[in-house]
């Protein structure tokens, strides 16, 4: 027999196992049947078994059913509880979103973005009519106005529902692709449009802390390290590979080298690529050093390359990357570029771009572009969250501000663009800092005296050398002499320190 109407939690027995099946608030339109994983969708008092959901895969994320914590909302805290989670695929690989019930019974939802989390409410956009997916209207980098706000479309991605369990406000059938939009601002904040249903829900969320929801109930991180899958074997040369990350997509082989996909999860078949040629890192890979106060660790290593667009392969040039990671701040990137090393981080906003995006505004400070080039993954060891593999090529554009004393490097793959911010280190504070005895600078080292240099490079700065001294004898006889460097032959250029600070780092899409 089904509960009172007038409670606002309902519990009625499962049609598929006669089991009770409980849905905490009235918006709960489905759930899964905790026994015989039967999917329910509610019409009043009447339920009715429309399928049946796949178990979720494990994922070792530390939130779990029944868990509760705080979150502000209009500026109060406002108590919630977790109710329901599904898991979804995409190209930028599987992840989980969390549905949470809030004290009024309004639903909201908890997921991941880039390490993070993002706590989202059910949001309409003023003055948008919407129906249906249009190709036209979500085109990467396009910038549109919601009410007062302007949000810039950052992801659009094909996704799939793996599975699910317990109460969710809309259930996308197991299996059929739909669309999955994403837009950012530069006030930090996430609007998503998914288009699973008859017509397209909205949502709208911000970055958040594990810490600062002050949650109860987590699953122990003891207990989750002991379980199986924190290990397997390497499917190239059969040894032991340890995870160690809850989100992790790809990660190295420590004793072949092979460079192994995740995305899937470690239940199936893994595909792997073989890395020939091994690189050392100038910081070693599990190497712990403090900066700004927090002690990271060196957990992830990427050596790329980059084309400016239109450019010989011959003038490519390359950079290294580095993944550290702090249990309570998450991820942040080292890059040793030929304009010396930085520091960055992932931000989970995106900067207000000008018309012809020559300019790009963040935190109320404006960067110039400097150069879009082509990306390409040479080599990666370690462990990362997002997935990576042997030749992963981007399209990378870099921003820098006057002094070049901070940069935002914008980074699209997969119909999904990460932006990042990041600033000038010296080379001397990261090795006294890690551990080091030297690191090389490439910024003090002339443009001839590093290695893999082609006979085109040389010949291309010798010709350079000439004009500058056919230009300085010129300006003996026209004093009033000026030079542009985006228009005139022979100024001085020098690309961002960036490089794109870590590539694709969107660890999956939400809502």
């Amino acid at each position: 027999m089904a509960s009172s109407p007038s409670q606002r939690g309902y519990s009625a027995p499962c049609p598929g196992c006669g089991a009770p099946v409980h849905f905490s608030t009235a918006q709960s339109s489905h759930a899964v049947c905790e026994f015989c994983r039967s999917t329910v969708a509610r019409d009043g008092e009447v339920l009715q078994r429309i399928g049946s959901m796949a178990e979720v895969f494990e994922d070792y994320s530390p939130l779990r059913l029944g868990a509760s914590g705080m979150v502000k909302r209009n500026g109060r805290p406002e108590p919630f509880t977790i109710v329901g989670r599904a898991q979804y695929k995409s190209g930028a690989g599987n992840w989980s979103e969390w549905t949470v019930s809030l004290s009024d019974g309004e639903l909201a939802w908890l997921s991941e973005d880039n390490g993070s989390y993002v706590f989202s409410l059910a949001w309409t956009p003023p003055g948008w009519e919407i129906k249906e997916f249009a190709p036209r209207q979500w085109r990467m980098g396009r910038e549109i106005k919601a009410g007062a706000e302007s949000f810039t479309v950052t992801s659009v991605q094909g996704v799939q529902l793996l599975a699910a369990q317990g109460e969710l406000a809309q259930l996308p059938a197991p299996g059929k692709s739909f669309k999955l939009v994403e837009l950012r601002n530069d006030k930090v904040q996430i609007l998503s449009v998914d288009f699973s249903g008859k017509r397209p829900s909205f949502t709208l969320g911000s970055p958040v802390a594990l810490e600062g929801l002050q949650m109860q109930g987590l699953r122990d991180a003891v207990a989750i390290k002991k379980e199986e899958g924190r290990h397997f074997n390497c499917p190239s040369c059969g040894a032991v590979v340890p995870v160690r990350f809850d989100g992790t997509k790809s990660l190295s082989c420590p004793s072949c080298g092979s460079l192994i996909d995740m995305s899937q999860g470690v239940g199936g078949e893994l595909s792997f690529a073989e890395q020939r040629k091994k690189i050392r890192p100038a910081i070693p890979l599990g190497r712990e050093g403090t900066l700004d106060g927090l002690l990271w660790q060196v957990v992830g290593f990427q050596r790329r390359s980059g084309r400016e667009l239109g450019e010989d392969d011959d003038d490519s040039f390359e950079w290294d990357e580095y993944l550290l990671f702090n249990k309570k701040a998450g991820f942040s990137f080292i890059v040793d570029s030929e304009d010396g090393w930085s520091t960055a981080r992932v931000i989970s906003g995106a900067p207000t771009l000008s018309k012809n995006a020559a300019t790009a505004t963040y935190l109320h400070r404006k960067y110039r572009r400097d150069c879009a080039y082509m990306a390409e993954t040479l080599y990666a060891e370690g462990e990362f969250y997002w997935p990576v593999y042997k030749g992963q090529k981007t399209s990378n554009v870099d921003y820098s501000n006057d002094g070049k004393h901070s940069t935002l490097a914008q980074e699209t793959s997969n119909h999904e663009t990460t932006w990042t911010h990041g600033r000038q280190a010296s080379a001397s504070t990261l090795a006294m800092a890690f551990g080091v005895d030297k690191l090389k600078d490439r910024a003090q080292v002339g443009p001839l005296s590093g290695s893999g240099f082609s006979w085109r490079q040389i010949l291309f700065w010798l010709i350079v050398l000439l004009l500058i001294l056919l230009l300085l004898r010129a300006c003996i006889f026209t004093p009033s002499f000026g030079c542009d460097p985006r228009t005139d032959f022979g100024c001085s250029y020098s690309r961002s320190s960036s490089g794109s600070y870590g590539g694709y780092t969107s660890g999956g899409s939400h809502k």
